[in-house]
């Protein structure tokens, strides 16, 4: 799987890190929230989540948003911090033999990238409690992180690959991807990356493990 390849793109929730969506959902019902709103494919929260992922609204606009489908029991600031609290619920469990994995794999002469959908509010989290668990920070595992809040660009984007691509001077045909979403593999391989399906929250077996 990994032969001819020069650079490994992860993803990260599901793939590097367990992703629990459906736990921030549960948590802003339990503050008010009408739950009919509050699904991955409701078209106004999910227009909200992407332009945050894009990094074109910012922390206090998404939450603002959220705030305004809660209802007004609290002060702004406590209610703030209840929204950011829900919001970083999904962010799951950490495996280190992941990142370990990765480590081998960049010794072993691969470059490894990460790409993600995330945002300001989650990638702070991240980066947080990754260092804590790990006592490394998480940008030591990886030869470049691309984030779509930075990159403006969303996966399953076709562009936001295109822009990895002349980021990294490399042919599609160097590449292997690995994300948990049919969407997603199938925009990267649209432009010529080859791409692994993995299944979310789920341990690393087979060539990704023993190449």
């Amino acid at each position: 799987m990994l032969e001819n390849k020069k650079i490994l793109i992860f993803d990260l929730g599901g793939v590097l890190i367990d992703l629990h969506v459906e736990r921030s959902f549960a948590a802003l019902v339990a503050m008010g929230a009408d739950a009919s709103i509050l699904t991955e494919r409701n078209c106004l929260i999910n227009e909200y989540m992407m332009r945050y992922d894009r990094g074109d609204i910012t922390t206090e606009e998404m939450f603002s948003y959220i705030a305004s489908q809660l209802p007004a029991t609290e002060c702004s600031t406590e209610q703030h911090n209840r929204i950011a609290e829900a919001w970083n619920m999904m962010l799951g469990e950490y495996a280190p033999y992941k990142f370990h994995r990765l480590r081998e794999l960049r010794a072993k002469g691969y470059r490894v990238v990460m790409l993600s959908n995330t945002n300001d509010g989650h990638w702070d989290a991240i980066e947080h409690i990754f260092e804590a668990i790990m006592g490394e920070p998480l940008q030591a595992f990886f030869d470049a992180l691309y984030l779509s809040y930075r990159m403006h660009r969303r996966k399953p984007e076709p562009e936001i690959f295109l822009d990895l691509l002349a980021a990294e001077g490399a042919d599609a045909s160097d590449c292997l991807f690995f994300d948990d979403s049919v969407e997603n593999c199938a925009a990267a391989r649209s432009v010529g990356i080859e791409a692994v399906l993995m299944e979310r929250n789920a341990p690393w077996s087979g060539a990704l493990m023993n190449d």
